[in-house]
């Protein structure tokens, strides 16, 4: 049985890179409809893809010169994360500090170069591709940066490892391994994914369409998200007063198929059910759900039946309003999770909950709807939750309290 946690992880900064924009205010004024989405462009026009899917690839994000472009987006959100929670090299290597990274690419499909070149010279040596792989973790990365002590992991567990990311950084404060912990999700665009999303045949030819009628799958894209969690003690040591906290967080597996998600919601609802018992509360004091809303029909079946599942339970006639910021992004995989947790609180901050973006005609198959309209939420408003699915049937949810 899950129980109210002791405390909540209070979060004390947060960047987010993304084609949704580097900075909180290009993403709001995307979110208010003041400012265009991106546009999405064919994969083969920015990646090394013979695809045309289209992608949402960040032009204005250049590689880093000495390493891979996933480790590079870390390094630059872990920075922009770090300066916004008033955190300075010195003050992490005076505290325990840990990092844990939620990526499904793992910089690890950037070698398949080197098994095009191992196919023409079987015979060829070469040491480049295990000397990356065995530097190429990208949490042991940001601890040798930064000389972190905390705990450190990286997840890849599919499309929810972002969001994984956030749950297992708080599970480390909350068991007392440490007191701060740096939260990441990343990847990068990369011809093995788009390849391997186009064979399933749930891409999308046009800018995706999450929960319409007409909706054809996902764009893949790419970013980074961090996110700095610290026990409500360390951050008031160092004299800070948070924003944010993560007020709750639930995790499950399904397992009903290797791609497909449980179409009844099973798993989404027991992750969404341990979110709020830990969180303390109930279905009704979620203001709104960003849905993790890829545009397939499978995801779009399984989300809508847990929300419309959860209200049932909850006595209520519909569920709290849903959307999905994908049409913004793209399907960003290792980084959605922990991006559109960074979205939700902006929103809530904001006070502002942008209509479900490519949403025009309702699937009338699905039990609820997604916001059909802008949502301006009462003054005072403090919870908001973000879902995640992934292959292999893993549901995570993270619920947001806005503090003060």
């Amino acid at each position: 049985m899950i129980h109210r946690m002791p405390f909540e992880p209070v979060v004390t900064g947060f960047a987010h890179l993304s084609c949704a924009g580097a900075t909180d205010a290009d993403a709001l004024a995307l979110f208010r409809g003041e400012r265009p989405p991106d546009a999405s462009r064919p994969a083969r026009d920015v990646i090394d893809s013979a695809i045309s899917d289209p992608v949402f690839y960040l032009d204005s994000f250049q590689n880093a010169p000495d390493g891979p472009r996933t480790l590079a987006m870390i390094r630059a959100a872990v920075a922009r994360a770090l300066d916004a929670a008033g955190l300075t090299p010195d003050m992490l290597r005076d505290s325990a500090t840990g990092c844990v990274v939620g990526t499904t690419i793992a910089q690890q499909f950037t070698d398949t170069s080197y098994y095009a070149r191992l196919r023409e010279d079987p015979g060829m040596e070469e040491n480049g591709p295990v000397e990356q792989f065995l530097n190429s973790n990208p949490a042991e990365s940001i601890a040798r940066e930064y000389n972190l002590t905390g705990p450190l992991h990286t997840v890849s567990n599919a499309c929810s490892s972002g969001a994984d990311a956030v749950s297992i950084a708080a599970l480390c404060l909350l068991s007392g391994q440490c007191e701060r912990m740096i939260a990441v999700g990343a990847d990068e665009l990369h011809r093995t994914p788009v390849a391997g999303f186009h064979v399933l045949g749930v891409t999308s030819p046009f800018p995706c369409r999450p929960f319409d009628s007409a909706r054809a799958g996902l764009n893949l894209g790419e970013g980074a998200g961090v996110v700095i969690l610290e026990t409500p003690d360390c951050a008031r040591k160092r004299g800070r007063a948070p924003e944010f906290a993560l007020r709750g967080f639930g995790m499950s597996c399904d397992a009903s198929h290797i791609t497909a998600p449980d179409a009844t919601g099973g798993g989404m609802k027991r992750a969404f059910r341990d979110a709020l018992s830990r969180a303390g509360l109930a279905f009704d004091d979620i203001a709104f759900i960003n849905a993790h809303g890829t545009g397939t029909v499978l995801n779009d079946q399984c989300e809508a039946a847990a929300f419309a599942g959860l209200a049932e339970e909850a006595g209520l006639a519909v569920p709290p309003p849903f959307l999905s910021t994908k049409r913004f992004t793209g399907h960003t995989l290792g980084a959605a999770g922990t991006l559109e947790f960074i979205f939700t609180m902006l929103m809530l901050r904001d006070g502002f909950v942008p209509a479900s973006p490519g949403c025009k005609t309702l699937d009338p198959a699905l039990p609820c709807a997604p916001l059909t309209s802008p949502l301006t939420l009462p003054a005072g408003t403090r919870f908001a939750a973000s879902s995640s699915l992934a292959f292999g049937g893993t549901d995570t949810v993270l619920i947001a309290e806005r503090l003060g």
